[in-house]
Order: C-alpha cells, then sequence, then structure tokens
C-alpha cells in the first residue's frame, strides 16, 4: 500500500476548491494539500465532509 498525495494550487477560487473537492480525482488520493485556498469573509476555507481541514 503507498501514501497516495495530491497538491495543487488554488488561487484563492472558490469554484475551482469546490469543484476539486467534488470530483473523483480528489476520492482517489489520501491526502489532498490545498495551496492558497479560498478563503471565506469569516477567514475559514470550505470543505466537504469528506475532508479535514488543518490550518497551519
Amino acid at each position: 500500500t503507498q501514501l497516495r498525495i495530491w497538491q495543487q494550487n488554488l488561487n484563492t477560487s472558490r469554484i475551482v476548491q469546490l469543484s476539486l473537492l467534488n470530483s473523483r480525482v480528489a476520492k482517489d488520493w489520501d491526502i489532498v494539500a490545498l495551496q492558497e485556498p479560498y478563503i471565506n469573509p469569516m477567514k475559514n476555507t470550505t470543505s466537504t465532509r469528506r475532508f479535514h481541514v488543518v490550518y497551519p
């Protein structure tokens, strides 16, 4: 078994972030590391139930 990691720069795009997290691509990886995620006005990012958000 191998650990599968997907890393992508989202350039703060909410549409790209939601598209990626809800796509088949995200389901095929153990860790999805997002650079420059979309940050909402409450200073949080958006995710789905499948993922756990970790802030630095």
